[in-house]
């Protein structure tokens, strides 16, 4: 049974609670060489926080892995590799995966500097977007791994609203949602033609069939936002290679996870572009594998 929240995210450093209370009630009996211990202690916490931030200091542990399959998306690919650095922990490690790309996406990647936290991944062909995902976590090391689409359709900040669910062990899995963004960018890019209209009905109908199947209650199947517990995802068997493979992990989650959540998140592509456009040929591979992993195997 999915449940619906709106989690507030923490902040990353807060002040010692000591600090606090040696400003607003002076004890005499504090030594002030450790008073000025503390301090420097404090300062010190802050810089290094700063080092890995700032990439001068490797990650000895990873807390979130960014998965990113890529597929002739150069224009948008700068924009969401600088964004997942910007928003994201400094314990995130990004996972690259070009798959067959012909449009020079590769040679941007390859000449991207390189990063301990950073791994470009790359299938000479086109083998579809749930191999690159498959082939990325199989490379993964995060307690959270987490899905983005390298078209900048969805805004890597939106997936924080999503980590922290299960960082903070409310959830195993969560889903963004557009559905549940009342009154955004979703919303308004499909009142614009006919288009816009059948994607979003074609979408509503195969999430029915999905909730059919799995008995969950979900209101977007096939968002570019999701988000799992990282041994759980691992320890999946899945074998779709195209666009199949959203409808295989809702299923094969819908058995492993005890709570699924979803959270609202934006969307800011026009579903009338060519690419965006949904044929009957993909439509009927998300109910072939609906119908496949219906009892999760």
């Amino acid at each position: 049974m999915t449940t619906t929240i709106q989690p507030s995210v923490k902040p990353s450093l807060a002040a010692p609670e000591h600090l606090d209370q040696a400003h607003s009630t002076p004890d005499t009996s504090i030594n002030p060489e450790e008073f000025l211990q503390r301090i420097d202690d404090t300062l010190g916490l802050i810089a290094e926080a700063n080092q890995i931030a700032s990439g001068w200091t490797p990650v000895k542990q990873i807390d979130v892995s960014v998965i990113v399959p890529i597929h002739n998306c150069r224009d948008t690919i700068p924009e969401v590799i600088d964004r997942i650095d910007e928003v994201m922990p400094p314990a995130t490690e990004t996972i690259l995966i070009d798959d067959g790309s012909v449009d020079g996406s590769w040679h941007y990647l390859r000449g991207l500097p390189q990063r301990d936290n950073r791994i470009i991944l790359r299938r000479r062909h086109h083998h579809g977007r749930g191999s690159a995902i498959r082939m990325g976590l199989r490379h993964t090391q995060g307690h959270v791994v987490a899905i983005q689409d390298a078209d900048m359709a969805y805004d890597p900040a939106d997936l924080l609203g999503a980590i922290w669910p299960i960082l903070e062990e409310q959830a195993e899995v969560v889903y963004g949602s557009r559905s549940m963004r009342r009154g955004g960018s979703h919303r308004n890019n499909l009142r614009g033609g006919l288009g816009n209209q059948m994607g979003r009905l074609v979408n509503r109908c195969l999430t029915t069939c999905s909730n059919l199947t799995t008995g969950l209650h979900l209101s977007d199947l096939e968002t570019g936002h999701k988000v799992f517990l990282g041994d759980l995802i691992r320890s999946l068997p899945l074998s779709e290679t195209g666009s199949g493979i959203d409808a295989e992990i809702t299923a094969k989650v819908a058995k492993a996870a005890s709570t699924i959540m979803e959270v609202p998140t934006h969307y800011t592509a026009d579903l009338r572009a060519p690419e965006y456009s949904r044929n009957v040929r993909t439509a009927m591979t998300t109910l072939r594998s609906l119908f496949t992993h219906r009892n999760g195997n």
